[in-house]
């Protein structure tokens, strides 16, 4: 229960603190042998209570300094002076503060200098309690993360409460990359390159947070569902779900590789060899960000990402590349970024894409044979990795008159061939792999993953549209590696938010 503030210049106000304390240390004094885990879970609930005592003598002191310091005040005429309280819910559980407002004419609002030097939040909840629970929902659900709070501190936040809180402490995260300096690293060589990846995600979304064309998609399938078999198989749902665009931006030093070197990594050893050691692996990304949006369009992502990228690398002093999957909208977006600033770049089409229309075409030409077709993608994958990815094509062409693949299965087989014509000039694996180019979206796919699917995957879950979009900008921070440096501009931006008068003092 909160205490109540104490004041007056004759009382001790650290003396419920030493009570407390002295209660604890007679309890251990009279305390006979037993488990070393009771006595420990009993000294952290009184060493909470202890705290929150020592936090409540601070605030006390405060207030009995500000009443001393009242008569220096100068104030407008027909300013007035009241004393007033609120309850903060801390790391230790509640106190009581009590300080001085003054509301000045014509306001109704009064203004608290306390609250200022101390940068209250607006709410009960301290902002050291905010990133309690903003650090706990960013790996956890929120029934998950209010229950953490509560294991390991003495303060609480309930769950409704906990989502606003999360919202509230992703506020700044657009001002925090748009003035973040950029990042240095000495150890990259001037022939890194700056490179870039995108991607989306689905997010199963509540029906208010769906974007119009899917809200309504899933409202016709709810109107035609026939209700039948309760044990029959059901049918996926296409029409919950909003897709999240997700981003990379960081730099990478060459790493030169042969055909052989891919198809190593890809297969193992027929003899039964492992892989090559840790040691031979591509260097790793550098300074890498990434981030992950359900708000802003597929374009407005790209964009964001060009954005960093070129304030990374304003003058192309570095090699810009993105790596694709071959979607027709990410290569008109990105095409177009790129035509917009002036920015030479290179796409380059991810190999995992190439090879799963690979073994479509394998699998038609093999007749279903999957050891065949594992011997045909082999070799002609090999192909691809040393030759002019259009000779391949023309080759697999050949290859599929020669077959007389008729109706749909050669339908399938043009499609799959098509796509890699269409996709050639971003297929010159030979070139890519002799300059030091990665030819894999390993990046995107591991933060389309864990940036994502790890948290906003959870069983069951289905997300309101500001509470997802807080946690995802969170997760981002927590994955670049950024946070201690984005909660103190976070709380910087509080003051100023919440206390503009004293800024302004």
């Amino acid at each position: 229960m909160p205490m109540a503030a104490q004041a007056g210049s004759r009382v001790d106000v650290f003396s419920g603190a030493r009570e407390e304390l002295e209660r604890m240390i007679g309890k251990l004094r009279e305390c006979e042998a037993r488990p070393h885990t009771d006595v420990i879970e009993e000294l952290r609930e009184g060493g909470a209570e202890v705290q929150r005592r020592l936090l409540q003598g601070w605030l006390d002191r405060l207030l009995v300094q500000e009443r001393e310091e009242r008569p220096t005040w100068v104030l407008v005429e027909g300013a007035q002076v009241r004393e007033r309280e609120r309850g903060l819910e801390v790391d230790f559980g509640r106190v009581c503060v009590r300080r001085r407002g003054i509301t000045m004419p014509g306001e109704t609002k009064a203004r608290f200098p306390m609250d200022g030097q101390l940068n209250l939040p607006p709410e009960l909840y301290a902002l050291s309690l905010r990133e309690e629970i903003a650090t706990a929902a960013v790996e956890a659900s929120f029934d998950r993360s209010v229950a953490r709070v509560d294991e390991a501190t003495a303060g609480h936040v309930p769950k409704r409460q906990a989502e606003q809180l999360v919202i509230r402490a992703a506020a700044d995260f657009e001002t925090f990359y748009a003035t973040r300096a950029v990042p240095a690293n000495d150890a990259l060589t001037p022939q890194a390159f700056q490179l870039m990846s995108s991607d989306g995600k689905g997010v199963t979304m509540r029906p208010e947070a769906l974007r119009d064309a899917t809200r309504k998609a899933a409202e016709a399938a709810a109107a035609d569902a026939i209700r039948g078999d309760p044990m029959a198989e059901r049918k996926a749902r296409r029409s919950d779900k909003r897709m999240a665009v997700v981003t990379a931006v960081r730099e990478q030093e060459p790493h030169v590789r042969t055909a052989a070197d891919v198809l190593e990594r890809l297969h193992r050893d027929p003899g039964g060899r492992k892989r090559r050691p840790r040691a031979e692996k591509a260097p790793r990304p550098q300074n890498k960000r990434v981030a992950a949006s359900l708000t802003k369009s597929y374009a407005e992502g790209v964009a964001e990402m060009f954005d960093e990228a070129q304030r990374r690398n304003p003058k192309g002093e570095r090699r810009n590349a993105l790596l694709i999957d071959g979607d027709e909208k990410q290569i008109e977006y990105a095409e177009a970024e790129a035509r917009k600033r002036q920015m030479s770049l290179t796409l380059v089409l991810d190999v995992i894409h190439v090879i799963h229309y690979l073994w479509t075409i394998a699998l038609l030409l093999c007749a279903g044979n999957r050891p065949d077709a594992d011997a045909w993608v082999s070799h002609i994958l090999r192909q691809l990795l040393t030759r002019h990815p259009l000779d391949v094509v023309s080759t697999i062409r050949q290859t599929a008159t020669n077959r007389r693949l008729a109706g749909a299965d050669r339908q399938a087989l043009d499609d799959a061939i098509e796509y890699l014509r269409k996709n050639s000039r971003y297929i010159h694996y030979a070139e890519f792999l002799a300059e030091g180019l990665p030819i894999a979206t390993g990046v995107i796919e591991g933060a389309c993953r864990h940036l994502v699917q790890d948290r906003m995957g959870i069983t069951g879950a289905r997300w309101g549209l500001a509470v997802a979009e807080a946690v995802l900008k969170l997760r981002a921070i927590r994955a670049s590696d950024d946070w201690d440096e984005y909660w103190r501009l976070h709380l910087d931006s509080e003051h100023a938010r919440n206390h503009p008068y004293a800024r302004a003092a």
